[in-house]
């Protein structure tokens, strides 16, 4: 039986892509191509990224801000005017930016004001603040997602490489989200920067790949508290790959006679290793996961949450004593390595310790984790703290508060959110959005596995592991969301390249052959006809991933009903609004931005960020402008409280005009299983009292199927089909959140 543990340094197969996982530079001469094969290279491979820049960048700014976006540019516009008074922030009496749980991290905050503050030294519109600025940075760790499979074509070979590119350049998720101010497109881009550089440090062995790790590492940390699951994915799957090569010097079968030792006895103890590591993995596992839930049900009881705020806020108080004296250690433990060096102690060359008993070409992890050199790690953890230090202290002005939130309070808020289950989605929903979406990404995902597990190879078999890995937290996880989707799409478009690259380099080199009228001997016929059907079914599985990817991007950008990808977005209405607000402040005030304006708490978000320019915003209306409240000509209300502000000043008599307008709308959501009723036997504790008819169902009738229907395959392809093709909408297409606009009689203006 092949094993692949005994092949790090395996070759590397143009027609499969394999991987070489170390080979010291040392060994190998640094080759570098003549600069026109260099180009022929590297063309095809910019050529994507552009395809993938074109599609994020073209029309950023069109689509009105979802309710999340509206309070991430608002509080980076915010953080802007905090860092032009910086100093001022120093003062704990003076409101600034502070990290806060709810946002999210603070890194999008910081750059997304860096990208206003570029924006208005090059004379961007509205002063470099606007639905396009606020955005940049989404598309452009979006493109840099593109081109970074790029650095792991000695894992995935040339052409599995550019598939991986324009896989993730073409994706409905990967160019939607891109194109959303969210935080979930940047930590994204952090993770799979993390995965090439670890991939290329434990290879080439080179300190820019550590300190990049490092780097993005500390980003995803200071994005999204997400990143926990990141870490539990990663680090159970390096905790697998240490017992395997810890085993894999072990020899087993060689101890035994080869003619009476058992046939499934392996060759090393490195399965076995493995095995108790999942056995013992799995137990804790499972009794953090009881644990985890137990402290979420715990902390969210309202008799219990003053305690354990009380808790988390001495933990904090504990850290920031603590880390000044690990600082003050780490650097005495350098300098003293810094005075031996000085003095001529150096350590006597070659190997020692544990390093000495590793063998460098079975055990390439172990090897990489012993002899890394110190600089290496401390400057990898000096530029990690650094990131952490300036992003969570908001350049050093919440120094103290801001080193211990930003080691608790993500971590504390993330637990206590999992009692809230925002969303209220099943555990299949990712594997009902996805193939709506992924047709090409989920088909040749597939394949990818397969080939992964037939032929594996150290990062093959991570990929793997990173997918199903995803695929079961984020299922596992109380909120699920649109947004969330693209950390289990990523890894499953890197395995489609993996799945198509074969079918795609035999096409080639049949091509390439063809053309040169050569001789030599090539692939097979049944190699050749399995080519050629992998590559004509990629390109039909590839057309309705396109459509999809237009339709949702470019088309139903803001059209929740005919879109799943879009979630509870702000509608085209909220700009129709502002175009009335604005003409009537032309009118009255020569566009001055002077026009008063009532704002009611149910249409604070997105209005808060719409109305920025207007100096005479009355928020929390009209409580908070009780005197001159009934002097605005302007109103503008949400659905909570829509029926009683319409009666209060739009009915018979008053004084405004109204009109209503769709604030939110929504995909219909029949496909959730249908509402627990309780019985004698059945409680239906901690099971939500609303629902839907259930996935099968849904896709054969919508969300009102006649009484006692059963599922129906070809109803439910059909309407899938319509889907596709035509977005004729599965189920209910009236679902909204509404807002009213309240204009004063005689303005000359309509609402």
């Amino acid at each position: 039986m092949k094993s692949y543990e005994t092949e790090p340094q395996e070759k590397v197969d143009s027609t499969v892509g394999g991987e070489r996982l170390y080979e010291p530079s040392s060994q190998i001469p640094e080759y570098k191509p003549p600069f026109r094969e260099s180009l022929l290279n590297w063309a095809p491979f910019w050529g994507v990224i552009l395809l993938g820049a074109i599609l994020r960048f073209w029309g950023l700014g069109d689509k009105p801000l979802h309710h999340d976006e509206s309070l991430h540019a608002y509080f980076s516009l915010q953080l802007l005017h905090n860092m032009e008074s910086w100093l001022s922030c120093f003062n704990p009496n003076v409101s600034c930016y502070h990290y806060d749980p709810l946002l999210h991290g603070p890194f999008q905050f910081h750059f997304i004001a860096l990208v206003y503050k570029i924006s208005q030294l090059v004379g961007a519109p509205d002063n470099g603040v606007n639905t396009t600025t606020v955005r940049i940075l989404a598309a452009t760790l979006g493109t840099l997602i593109v081109g970074l499979p790029y650095f792991l074509r000695d894992y995935l070979g040339k052409w599995g490489a550019l598939l991986a590119c324009f896989l993730l350049a073409v994706s409905p998720g990967m160019v939607y989200f891109s194109r959303f101010a969210r935080e979930d497109i940047y930590m994204a881009c952090f993770t799979l920067l993390l995965v090439v550089s670890v991939a290329r440090y434990i290879r080439d062995r080179k300190i820019r790949w550590l300190l990049l790790a490092a780097l993005a590492f500390s980003l995803s940390y200071a994005t999204k508290e997400a990143t926990f699951l990141t870490v539990a994915v990663f680090g159970s799957f390096l905790g697998a790959l240490i017992a395997w090569e810890i085993g894999v010097t072990l020899p087993l079968r060689s101890k035994f006679n080869p003619e009476t030792a058992p046939w499934y006895l392996p060759r090393t103890a490195a399965p076995i290793a493995l095995l108790l590591y999942v056995v013992v993995l799995g137990a804790v596992a499972k009794f953090f996961f009881g644990w985890l839930k137990a402290l979420s049900i715990y902390v969210t009881d309202p008799k219990n949450t003053p305690a354990a705020d009380l808790y988390v806020q001495g933990l904090k108080d504990r850290t920031v004593e603590i880390v000044p004296w690990l600082g003050i250690l780490l650097g005495c433990y350098v300098l003293f390595i810094l005075g031996r060096e000085m003095f001529g102690h150096y350590h006597p060359a070659g190997r020692r310790g544990l390093a000495a008993k590793v063998d460098p070409q079975r055990q390439p992890v172990l090897d990489t984790i012993l002899t890394m050199p110190w600089t290496h790690w401390f400057f990898a953890i000096l530029v990690a703290w650094t990131v952490f230090l300036v992003l969570f202290t908001v350049l050093f002005t919440n120094i103290k508060n801001g080193i211990g939130d930003g080691i608790w309070q993500g971590l504390y808020y993330w637990i206590q959110q999992q009692q809230v289950a925002r969303g209220s989605q099943p555990w299949y929903y990712y594997l009902l959005l996805m193939p709506l979406y992924e047709q090409i990404g989920v088909v040749f995902g597939l394949v990818g596995v397969v080939r992964c597990l037939v032929r594996p190879t150290r990062f093959r078999l991570f990929l793997v592991y990173w997918f199903v890995g995803n695929l079961f937290l984020y299922s596992w996880a109380a909120e699920k969301m649109p947004w969330l989707s693209i950390h289990i799409t990523m890894p499953m478009l890197l395995l489609a390249a993996i799945g198509l690259e074969p079918a795609v380099v035999i096409l080639v080199n049949l091509v390439k052959k063809s053309l040169s009228r050569s001789s030599a001997k090539g692939e097979g016929v049944f190699a050749g006809f399995t080519a050629v059907f992998g590559v004509v079914m990629a390109v039909l599985l590839l057309l309705p991933t396109l459509h999809n990817m237009y339709e949702v991007d470019y088309v139903h950008a803001a059209d929740g009903p005919h879109e799943m990808y879009v979630y509870v977005q702000t509608t085209t209405d909220v700009n129709v609004i502002m175009a009335k607000i604005d003409a009537l402040d032309q009118k009255m005030y020569n566009g001055k931005h002077l026009l008063p304006i009532g704002l009611m708490n149910d249409a604070t978000w997105p209005f808060a960020w719409y109305v920025r320019d207007y100096t005479n915003v009355c928020f929390n209306y009209p409580e908070g402008c009780s005197t001159t409240a009934k002097s605005y000509p302007v109103i503008i209300s949400g659905g909570d409280n829509l029926y009683n502000a319409e009666t209060q000043y739009a009915g018979p008599g008053k004084n405004y005009l109204f009109n209503q307008y769709h604030m939110r709308t929504w995909w219909d959501e029949g496909y959730k299983p249908p509402p627990c009723v309780p019985t004698k036997t059945d409680k239906c504790t901690d099971q939500p009292p609303w629902g839907g008819v259930g996935v099968g169902l849904w896709l054969s009738y919508g969300d009102n199927p006649p009484r006692g229907a059963q599922f129906n395959p070809g109803l439910a392809v059909q309407h899938i089909w319509q889907w596709w093709w035509q977005r004729r909408a599965i189920g209910d297409t009236g679902g909204s959140y509404d807002m009213a606009l309240f204009i004063q009689k005689g303005l000359g203006e309509t609402p």
